[in-house]
């Protein structure tokens, strides 16, 4: 495929505007639904371990999900630096900051806030019904300082424990991004001038920011529960924008699909590697009588490498996460991570656990057999509460707030084939759409772009605009 074919500017004199506004990436929100689902089955495997055990390399891999959070932190930092960290990092603007925290609120809270209200609801309704909430794990008191607390999604800012923090225990993530997301607009003053570094040091610089957590991990054997969550999204986020600092002049050049190519490849490829290790020193502390480590999250190494790689190429793995039913995944794919710990509180409440039962997760032969529909049905919710929920009131909130301009508006999943099963020239600008430009003094500007020739050709609608997802913690999205 050359590479006029598979981006949308590609001259020199386009450069500079390709850098300041950037469109989906669809290998990107594929991967988010990997992350999340990684997530989602890291909760889930003590009750899968009847399926899991039988499985060689499954508990390696599923016993690290963990750090799959990290890797939507580093998406979250590399997307919204994409498409923002140009404009945001040239001067002040109170009014432009204002509008991005806005946006992101927009996003973020009303799942949120539909998950919560739902998890309260049920922590007053189950010892009523007989049952015990507390059998996945603990709660916070039904109290108004901790209720104003998750509804402003800063219930865990003071805290240096995740444990019995949220009603909904993943939540600690996104009062963790949404932290980061009110800090971006000054983060983007003071790292504006890494778009100006080589490639190559913005990379190794990546990497080496998330270094601590993995240097934690290979030296403490850190778990989810004890690695610090300020360290966590702290070291990700900043390693996600230098990351896209890395690719911002990459990108629409020839040497992008190769070196692309050669990033994925070593990231997917050192992941194993390390994720095998990880489970073998486990083994090892085990035989050993000492106590048993965590050692997954030296993988976070990996994620800037990773994540650069599948924004160059086309081809490979990115391929796969460009499919329509992956990309559709990874958009609601912070729907399907704030319902999973929900469906599994309310699940396992009902199923309980069978005393006689040895091991970790042990139920009945009959419970065992409903735990991977509970799997199901927590892909079932996600995708009502995005489209119910997250999308709708999302597009009222702006409005609320930005009269009848519209922002972000996602389009329906537009395939890379056509029927044939050939592709279709302007392939790329099915895949990755032209955002907006920044307007002359509003660098988060409400407003949807105008058509380019290309999408006016193909008969695209001119709000079909939809930035790659942000890693909320979940999910992130320009």
């Amino acid at each position: 495929m050359s590479v006029a074919a598979r981006t949308v500017a590609t001259s020199p004199q386009a450069t500079g505007a390709v850098r300041r506004s950037r469109s989906e990436i669809r290998a990107l929100t594929g991967l988010r639904i990997v992350a999340a689902m990684w997530v989602v089955l890291f909760h889930f495997e003590g009750q899968l371990l009847p399926y899991v055990e039988q499985l060689p390399g499954a508990h390696a891999v599923l016993g690290a999900g963990w750090i799959g959070v990290e890797l939507f932190f580093v998406l979250s930092g590399f997307v919204i630096a994409r498409s923002y960290l140009d404009e945001c990092g040239r001067r002040w603007s109170t009014a432009g900051a204002a509008r991005f925290v806005a946006n992101r609120f927009a996003r973020v809270w009303p799942a949120w806030m539909a998950v919560t209200v739902v998890a309260c609801a049920w922590l007053v309704v189950c010892p009523r019904l007989g049952l015990n909430p507390n059998i996945v794990s603990g709660h916070p008191p039904l109290e108004l300082t901790t209720l104003l607390r998750q509804v402003t999604m800063t219930q865990m800012w003071g805290e240096s424990s995740l444990i019995d923090v949220s009603y909904v225990a993943p939540g600690w993530s996104i009062s963790a991004e949404w932290l980061a997301y009110l800090a971006f607009p000054l983060m983007a003053l003071a790292m504006r001038s890494f778009l100006r570094a080589p490639a190559a040091v913005n990379l190794v610089l990546a990497s080496a920011t998330m270094s601590p957590l993995a240097l934690t991990s290979f030296l403490h054997g850190t778990d989810d529960i004890e690695m610090n969550w300020v360290l966590r999204i702290s070291c990700s986020f900043v390693a996600g924008i230098l990351a896209s600092c890395a690719v911002a002049d990459l990108e629409g050049t020839e040497r992008a699909e190769r070196w692309g190519q050669r990033l994925t490849a070593a990231g997917l490829v050192t992941t194993a590697v390390v994720l095998l290790w990880a489970n073998w020193r486990h083994g090892q502390d085990l035989a050993g009588g000492g106590e048993a480590g965590k050692y997954a999250a030296v993988a976070v190494l990996c994620w800037p490498v990773l994540i650069a790689g599948l924004a160059l190429t086309d081809g490979g793995p990115a391929r796969f996460l460009s499919r329509d039913a992956m990309v559709y995944g990874g958009r609601i794919s912070y729907c399907l991570y704030l319902v999973h710990w929900v469906v599994r509180d309310v699940g396992m409440s009902v199923l309980g656990r069978d005393p006689d039962a040895p091991g970790r997760g042990a139920y009945t032969p009959g419970g065992a057999l409903v735990v991977p529909v509970l799997v199901v049905v927590c892909l079932v919710l996600a995708a009502g509460l995005y489209h119910g929920v997250e999308e709708p009131a999302r597009r009222r909130l702006v409005r609320l707030w930005g009269g009848r301009r519209a922002v972000e508006t996602a389009p329906a999943a537009v395939s890379p084939q056509s029927p044939t099963g050939a592709a279709p020239t302007g392939e790329a600008t099915a895949r990755r759409l032209t955002p907006p430009l920044t307007a002359s003094g509003r660098p988060w500007p409400l407003t949807a772009p105008p058509q380019s020739r290309t999408e006016a050709s193909r008969g695209l609608p001119a709000d079909a605009v939809l930035a790659a997802g942000d890693g909320r913690g979940p999910r992130p999205r320009g």
